[in-house]
């Protein structure tokens, strides 16, 4: 994931506007420094090469570094980083900060992937865009970290028909009678829609499969219906992908991992506990 100069530059002049009031009162700025991040728990590493950037930015010079996805033991270390203490004390909370957070959504997304894929070895696990507004590029990197990847990016690269655009077009059977129009206008897109729980799920599920649509979401079904739903779909369209969506975590995906969707969507990877990451600072 690319961040640029501007970005890396912004992040830093957040928590430092001016100067490191502190650093500055006690004359120690100028002092050689090394700095070094380690992990307090087992976690799968996410945003180092952000953080590295950001020490970079502050003047500090790398000397240690482990990439994102790796597997990290309690004690390890994350960043080693050598230069002055005025860089390491501006660079300090900033990368902190990043390898938490980021750390702390990928160790939650390997966690999801490796849970599904007790029951279901080929189902995919992938994250929507439900984030923090202003970090969806930081969460996405984290989330690719652990395995997990994105749903949807935005509304720009793919096609979900939402309940909330077929009440325009005056339901779901007008929308079906002009599928055909609809994929020779996006002809490099799978169409993909959204089926809520109703009185009508299956017939409108059944209805989307023998029409031909790409894939069918299904939001906020019970794990039970789900798999009835999937065994009837699979009878009709066998190709076609099945999507479940809305409240998956980590206590309840073994369960929907066992109702035969090919996808799992979550957000939950998003409000995963940031991870506990320790800086040492001493003279060089």
């Amino acid at each position: 994931m690319y961040f640029s100069p501007q970005e890396i530059a912004a992040l830093i002049q957040e928590d430092q506007p001016f100067l490191d009031l502190t650093t500055h009162m006690l004359g120690i700025g100028g002092k050689a420094a090394v700095m070094r991040f380690r992990c307090r728990q087992d976690i799968t590493v996410a945003g180092t090469e952000l953080a590295a950037q950001i020490l970079d930015a502050c003047g500090l010079s790398m000397t240690e570094s482990q990439p994102s996805g790796a597997l990290a033991a309690t004690g390890s270390t994350l960043l080693a980083a050598e230069g002055s203490a005025s860089a390491a004390h501006s660079a300090w909370k900033v990368a902190q900060n990043v390898l938490e957070y980021a750390c702390g959504i990928a160790t939650y997304s390997a966690q999801l992937v490796q849970q599904a894929r007790q029951i279901n070895p080929r189902i995919s696990v992938v994250a929507t865009r439900k984030n923090i507004p202003g970090i969806r590029r930081f969460a996405v990197m984290a989330a690719l970290a652990g395995g997990i990847m994105p749903h949807r990016l935005g509304l720009s690269e793919s096609v979900l028909v939402f309940d909330q655009h077929l009440a325009f077009l005056g339901g779901l059977s007008p929308f079906l009678q002009e599928l055909a129009q609809y994929r020779r206008q996006v002809p490099s897109s799978k169409i993909v829609v959204e089926v809520q729980k109703t009185d009508h799920t299956l017939t409108d599920a059944l209805a989307l499969a023998q029409a031909g649509v790409a894939g069918i979401q299904f939001d906020k079904l019970p794990p039970g219906l789900l798999a009835e739903i999937a065994a009837q779909l699979r009878v009709v369209a066998p190709e076609v992908t099945l999507f479940a969506a809305g409240g998956i975590t980590l206590a309840n995906i073994q369960s929907y991992a066992a109702t035969g969707m090919d996808t799992l969507v979550t957000s939950a990877v998003y409000h995963a506990t940031p991870a506990d990451i320790g800086v040492e600072i001493r003279p060089a």
